[in-house]
Order: structure tokens, then C-alpha cells, then sequence
């Protein structure tokens, strides 16, 4: 159960299958706090594809890719800042 509520699925997605595959009654407490479980797994997801970003960035610097190069890749000046503060501040 704890797997659908993690899944990439849109909450009233999850909501059908806990009622339908679990039994579970869906009142509003229980949807309140289905969206929260959603809200909560979607901003662990984005912060983990922020993180895998920044370090793809840190790998190409290592690697003496330019800034520019880097940026043609699809990645954003932001980024580029945040991952080269953060790869100097661990040197």
C-alpha cells in the first residue's frame, strides 16, 4: 500500500486504487491526508532530480568541460553556480 502512495501516479489515481484494491473508505481525512503522502513523495522526487543535476554538472567540471558546454547541455546558469560553489566549498 505504502508503494502506490509513493508512485508516480496523480493522487486521485492512488485514491481509486486504495478504495478498489484495499477496501479502504475514502473520507475526507483520509484524502487529506492521501495529498499530503502525494505532496510529500513529489517533492522528495524533485529534489532528487535537482541533486542528480547538480551532480552531472560537478562530474562534467571535473572533467574540464567549459561552462558553455555545460550549458548547451541543458543546464541552467543557476545550476552551473550552485554546482561549482558547491564542488569548491568540498575541496
Amino acid at each position: 500500500m505504502l508503494e502506490e502512495l509513493v508512485s508516480r501516479k496523480d493522487a486521485s489515481e492512488k485514491k481509486r486504487i486504495l478504495a478498489d484494491e484495499y477496501g479502504m473508505t475514502m473520507t475526507a481525512e483520509l484524502e487529506r491526508r492521501i495529498q499530503i503522502m502525494c505532496n510529500w513523495s513529489e517533492g522528495i522526487e524533485e529534489r532528487s532530480i535537482r541533486r542528480e543535476r547538480l551532480d552531472a554538472i560537478k562530474r562534467m567540471i571535473k572533467a574540464n568541460a567549459s561552462k558553455e558546454q555545460i550549458i548547451s547541455f541543458g543546464y541552467t546558469e543557476e545550476e552551473y553556480q550552485k554546482a561549482e560553489s558547491a564542488l569548491y566549498a568540498n575541496a
